[in-house]
């Protein structure tokens, strides 16, 4: 499945850093700076981005990590800039998630078992890269929330203690209570097919709703509904896969989340992701016309996952989805 995260961006033949390739799906959801920071890495005005990105909330962080360090082209650029400004955390902060990305590529979507020792061993070269970079940008700043989410899926593929894991999310939740990558990247962490269960999947979901309060964390909950049903495909268990969006109760539960969910100011930018788990489900469970009306809302704005569970792999074909309808 990773090769799905990291393979949506048409490119180039020359293949440059920063080509004016479009994504068919942009990670960073069209946030409006892109552009703007592309350019100072790509003119090496590492000074304005320094000193732009100190200005954003938590949530255009979060955004600026996922169209830039995300995007495999960009690695030339992050790389040139760690390497003449190392005492800069923030570049620090983008070489561990590049590196990460990185790392994901080369291992491939395949089972763990079925990973060539090859890749394996670039695998884990590439997070422990990824590891010593983000080690260095909490060392440098260590109030910065987005380090620690994003050291979360490092240590996920490092095999790091489960303790050790907590630390990362507990720092970035005290840092900002309602971080939406730091817990996506931990609940995906407590997900079964990586190193937990159904159970401790849903029970975080559960509980960091109820003690922060927010509604954009009704995201994990949505998550923990998706990756119950994909497990049962992994588990090799059809018949509950197939009659798992066939409950009334299920139906009942995603409704009632549905018309308890507010929009806040704190994170608006990562709204998006609300509504692209909402469309999914409700698409899943047959309110094809709310899923609709959903993916509307969002356009341009498609989040990998869940869509991909469904071979949707596009802007264009989800809105195509919607068209159907």
């Amino acid at each position: 499945m990773f090769n799905k995260l990291f393979g949506f961006f048409k490119k180039d033949d020359d293949n440059q850093p920063g080509s004016n390739s479009v994504p068919a799906i942009d990670l960073s959801l069209g946030y409006e700076r892109l552009n703007e920071f592309k350019t100072y890495l790509l003119k090496a005005s590492y000074s304005s981005f320094e000193t732009e990105y100190e200005k954003l909330s938590w949530d255009a962080k979060t955004l600026l990590n996922e169209g830039i360090a995300l995007n495999e082209t960009m690695a030339p650029a992050i790389d040139k800039w760690v390497a003449q400004q190392p005492d800069s955390y923030i570049a620090q902060l983008f070489a561990g998630v590049s590196k990460t990305c990185l790392a994901w590529i080369a291992r491939t979507a395949v089972r763990g078992a079925a990973v060539s020792e090859k890749r394996g061993m670039t695998f884990l070269s590439l997070l422990e890269e990824a590891h010593a970079h983000l080690t260095k940008a909490d060392t440098i700043n260590p109030d910065d929330a987005e380090i620690c989410a994003r050291m979360i899926r490092v240590c996920m593929g490092l095999g790091v203690d489960t303790n050790i894991v907590y630390s990362y999310f507990d720092a970035a939740a005290a840092l900002e209570p309602n971080h939406l990558m730091a817990h996506l990247m931990m609940i995906n962490f407590l997900n079964p097919k990586w190193r937990g269960s159904l159970e401790e999947m849903q029970a975080f979901a559960t509980e960091r709703r109820e003690a922060t309060g927010s509604s954009l964390l009704v995201t994990l909950q949505l998550f923990a509904i998706a990756e119950e049903w994909l497990y049962y495909d992994m588990n090799e268990e059809p018949e509950k896969k197939k009659a798992f969006f066939n409950q009334p109760a299920l139906k009942a539960e995603v409704l009632a989340l549905y018309n308890a969910y507010i929009e806040e100011a704190d994170g608006s930018l990562l709204i998006p992701y609300v509504y692209n788990y909402f469309a999914f489900l409700f698409y899943k469970l047959n309110e094809k016309q709310l899923a609709a009306e959903l993916i509307k809302k969002i356009p341009g704005k498609m989040t990998i996952y869940p869509w991909a569970y469904i071979g949707v792999e596009s802007n264009t074909a989800l809105q195509k989805l919607c068209a159907n309808v």
